[in-house]
């Protein structure tokens, strides 16, 4: 059985929304690329975002998303549960705690204090959790 391609055309949606998916997608890719250098944003989940906008409004933009060279990997590994590099859980892992850390030193009540960590501890369990690329 032959698998059907990631975008059919007949997902487009109407112009409005097209306009509205297009946008959002741009956004959230925006928001990924700063999420790679920005230790509170996430990456992935905002390329997965603008993944889904783009399935809607643009086959062209959906496969130069996951085409691009830098991009498209971060989609692709997680997608097909690849997994990420050791030096990409180390980074994320590290970069993560700092800026937790700080936000937790900051943080003027003990119940956002603890969210914090708490959610901390569940994306480290999440990361470590996934397969290791060489």
């Amino acid at each position: 059985m032959v698998s059907e391609p990631i975008v059919a055309e007949n997902f487009l949606v109407s112009q409005p929304w097209r306009a509205l998916l297009l946008c959002a997608g741009c956004l959230a890719v925006t928001l990924g690329v700063l999420g790679i250098f920005l230790p509170l944003l996430p990456t992935v989940p905002f390329l997965l975002l603008a993944a889904a906008c783009f399935s809607r409004s643009s086959r062209k933009l959906q496969l130069w998303l996951f085409n691009h060279r830098y991009l498209g990997p971060y989609l692709t590994n997680y997608l097909l549960r690849k997994g990420i590099s050791k030096k990409q859980l180390l980074s994320s892992l590290f970069s993560m705690w700092i800026a937790m850390l700080l936000a937790i030193y900051f943080a003027p009540i003990w119940a956002v204090k603890i969210f914090l960590l708490v959610t901390a501890c569940l994306v480290s369990r999440h990361l470590l959790s996934l397969q290791r690329l060489p």
